[in-house]
């Protein structure tokens, strides 16, 4: 809902707009499109309502560059509930909720339009150009709002191919004379019914939720067809944005309680997994027949074993036990069969070691005993008389005492192999077996290898700088470790904790940035171990009388340096008109990343002397009369000032000052005495706490009088 109030008449806004009042504020480009839903301007508004001059504004980049978001309260962008809350009397609802319009003539910030407010209104403001783009729909009629011809913009769905409709959302109308924003092209959409029209479409295939569209929590419809079924699903607008697709992918149908193929049946007949049952009259556990292949057990009356060859009598199924009895009991189509409960097992011994084969036996009902059979077995070779349980084994590729195993472990003629996990040919020492030949996991003839995870890692490899034993020597980055970093221009490598460093750097060069691949970066300024490394090395900057003296010192700071020193001579000249001008100020006139501060001193450089600490931008001067502090001369004829730090220090100087006592003297309110305040300024340039040394040069201002009174 677009909100006004009338602080001017109709006529004067629309005739006589620059005249009366209207903000002279530059244009400014818009945060994002508007959401218009239930937004009524006074009827549709089309291109034809009124001469926009839009192709003018978009090369104004200058002006729209100017527009800014909520300069002050009620201003253009500022938040409101009704038009008594902006300027304009507007309050428009955008991407981010309810916010101050602007009135305009022809023309507004890009991707913004100057409209009618409503019908019959004379006035004109802002609206965003793309008042519904790439909001989530089901319907064209979700599309519409304030500043868009009705019927324009269209619902279009979001196929990204494969049968995965991602969504619909709200098109724009375009063609060749109006293109899309940024990020969009114009596409042609053909909507079942309807005729092929041209349609702003997101060109990364997706879009997005602005705070309005969050905060009605708008959604969308999407779907996943392919050739086992369709599903549908939803996204949602939410604080954490644009949802993904909930639609499931459809599959076969599997025996798993979902609906997989997503046509409203859940785990039917013949599903993935199904199991098939019989028909089962007896009871014992076996049915008869074909069979139904079900997910679920049917239940009484049903067995998932067929096969039975009786239904009517319990003992005889496919899982019962054959008797020597003259009867089928286990339905196989033959009676009495070796394996019979009752029968009597016996071994063929073809080669005469009182083993027979395993192999060659049978177990038969008394009635069917073979005359040629022994009663021993055990033998896996009943042709080789030496293969038989209880023979030695040894590494010949035979399983001599028939234990089922062919040459395995610690026979006779084994040899030590290891395991290699990363098959660099050396194992561990301690996971080795004595074996006739490698198997699948002891596989290396040699020991040693300290990481068995790691081909690269065994006896014999180089070592190299990464903080692991290479070489297995129990040793980490020994040797010529160093040889393998990269090599820096001018520096000489180290090793250290596995890291390549740098291990020297040339005189006057500092590594500031710890990384090794640019080498040592940054050249120390020339104060750098010469002077202006201590209070008693300050650099010394001479004389400056309080006339407007200034001068720029500047510098860096290095690891383990302690910072800068700077003294300078602040002379107090003989004071004209009865007015001090004295008044010293340090200030930083560069400073990236705000990493340096700098001390004051007066008088000396020790600590009882130091005026302050860790600022940016300090003075002193002298002070003005007044109540206690200042303004009291307990010692007539002494300098009196004040310290005033950052970040903005007061002007300096006194006037009129008195040098004289009496009435006008020591105390007197708005007065101070003048004197000489002359005296030697200490500059202590370092690191803000906490601050890591970077490769910048500040510069500092050094002033006196240059602020003072004129």
């Amino acid at each position: 809902m677009i909100h006004r109030r009338w602080a001017l008449s109709s006529i004067c806004i629309l005739l006589l707009l620059a005249a009366c009042g209207e903000d002279k504020e530059p244009a400014k480009p818009a945060t994002g499109v508007g959401f218009g839903d239930g937004i009524n301007i006074g009827g549709n508004i089309s291109d034809g309502d009124v001469t926009t001059g839009e192709d003018a504004a978009a090369g104004e980049d200058t002006a729209a560059a100017a527009w800014k978001k909520c300069e002050v309260e009620g201003g253009w962008g500022c938040s409101c509930k009704t038009g008594d809350d902006c300027d304009s009397g507007y309050c428009i609802e955008a991407d981010e909720g309810l916010m101050c319009t602007k009135t305009c003539v022809d023309s507004c910030p890009p991707d913004w339009h100057c409209r009618q407010a409503s019908a019959g209104d004379a006035v004109f403001i802002c609206l965003p150009k793309y008042v519904s783009l790439c909001r989530p729909c089901a319907a064209h009629s979700d599309c519409s709002g304030q500043g868009q011809q009705v019927g324009t913009a269209k619902c279009v769905p979001m196929d990204l191919g494969g049968g995965f409709i991602n969504g619909s959302f709200c098109g724009a109308s375009c063609d060749k004379d109006t293109p899309c924003p940024n990020e969009y092209s114009c596409k042609e959409i053909s909507l079942p019914g309807e005729a092929t029209v041209g349609q702003c479409q997101p060109d990364k295939n997706d879009c997005t939720c602005s705070q309005q569209e969050t905060k009605l929590a708008l959604s969308t419809g999407c779907k996943r067809e392919n050739e086992f079924g369709t599903c549908n699903g939803q996204r949602k607008c939410s604080t954490e944005g644009l949802t993904l697709c909930d639609a499931a992918v459809p599959t076969v149908e599997v025996c798993d309680g979902e609906d997989n193929d997503c046509d409203g049946k859940t785990d039917e007949e013949d599903a993935v997994g199904c199991k098939v049952y019989f028909p089962d009259n007896d009871g014992d556990g076996a049915g008869t027949g074909a069979g139904q292949c079900m997910c679920n057990n049917p239940g009484p009356g049903f067995a998932a074993t067929g096969g039975d060859c009786n239904d009517i009598a319990k003992t005889i199924n496919p899982g019962a036990k054959e008797v020597c009895n003259d009867i089928d009991d286990n339905c196989n189509s033959a009676t009495d069969e070796p394996g019979a409960s009752g029968c009597s097992v016996f071994y063929k011994d073809k080669d005469g070691d009182t083993f027979g084969d395993p192999d060659d036996a049978a177990c038969v009902c008394p009635s069917k005993k073979p005359a040629d059979l022994i009663s021993q077995a055990g033998d896996c070779d009943d042709n080789n008389p030496k293969v038989k349980p209880g023979a030695t084994e040894k590494c010949n590729q035979i399983d001599d005492n028939c234990n089922a195993k062919t040459d395995e472990e610690d026979s006779e003629g084994c040899k030590l192999y290891y395991i290699d996990i990363d098959k660099d040919t050396y194992g561990p020492s301690d996971k080795s077996k004595c074996l006739c030949g490698p198997d699948a996991l002891h596989t290396a003839d040699k020991p040693g290898d300290c990481d068995d995870n790691n081909p690269k890692i065994k006896p014999t490899q180089l070592e190299i700088c990464n903080n692991v034993d290479d070489d297995c020597n129990s040793t980490t980055d020994d040797g010529d470790a160093a040889k393998s970093c990269p090599k820096v221009a001018g520096v000489d490598s180290a090793c250290n904790a596995g890291k390549c460093t740098i291990a020297t750097c040339p005189k006057g060069y500092f590594d500031v940035d710890g990384q090794y691949t640019n080498g040592c970066e940054c050249l120390a300024d020339n104060m750098y171990g010469v002077e202006a490394s201590s209070c008693k090395a300050a650099k010394d900057i001479g004389a400056m009388p309080d006339g407007g003296s200034k001068h720029i010192v500047s510098g860096n700071v290095m690891p383990k340096e302690g910072g800068d020193w700077f003294k300078f001579h602040a002379k107090d000249n003989p004071d004209v008109n009865n007015c001090d001008s004295f008044h010293v100020r340090a200030r930083f006139i560069k400073n990236p990343g705000n990493i340096f501060q700098l001390d004051l001193y007066r008088g000396s450089c020790a600590g009882a002397n130091q005026l302050c600490s860790n600022e940016t931008d300090v003075s002193w001067t002298v002070a003005f009369g007044g109540k206690p502090p200042f303004g009291v001369h307990t010692k007539p004829g002494k300098p009196m000032g004040k310290v005033v730090k950052s970040p903005t220090p007061l002007p300096g100087g006194e006037c009129k000052c008195s040098s004289k006592g009496g009435a006008s003297g020591p105390g007197a309110p708005g007065m101070n005495q003048c004197v000489n305040n002359s005296a030697t300024f200490w500059v202590h340039v370092h690191l803000a706490k906490g601050k890591a040394p970077v490769c910048v040069a500040y510069q500092v201002e050094l002033s006196n009088g240059a602020y003072s009174p004129k």
